[in-house]
């Protein structure tokens, strides 16, 4: 189910995001059409809730920089989750979290195939 989550800004003003609601324990009853009209409030700024993913985008970012034949371009994507009490956590593709890591070589550094 989809809820609103209300982040304020670092520089003033806030930013209200949809985001799918974890799923209720197995037994509980749920309304059928349960959407928030009033945003939750976070707990904290959006910046602080980015604050959580940078280190695990700065660990995959360094280990690049560290390949030795190195890409013209490298292309990293990721989900970000967002919620009210986690703030952002990097979202789930089934029970794991993923990358998904493009590198190209445009140059004379290209590998040969």
């Amino acid at each position: 189910m989809k809820k609103l989550i209300r982040f304020p800004l670092e520089s003033g003003g806030q930013v209200v995001v949809e985001v799918e609601e974890e799923p209720q324990e197995s037994g509980e009853r749920v309304p059928v059409a349960r959407f928030r009209l009033e945003p939750e409030q976070a707990m904290g700024t959006l910046e602080e809730a980015l604050e959580k993913v940078f280190p695990a985008i700065k660990a995959v970012t360094g280990k690049l920089q560290g390949l030795d034949l190195k890409p013209d371009e490298v292309e990293i994507n990721f989900g970000i989750k967002l919620s009210t009490s986690m703030g952002a956590v990097i979202a789930a593709a089934g029970a794991e979290a993923n990358f998904d890591i493009t590198l190209h070589w445009y140059s004379q550094n290209r590998p040969d195939n």
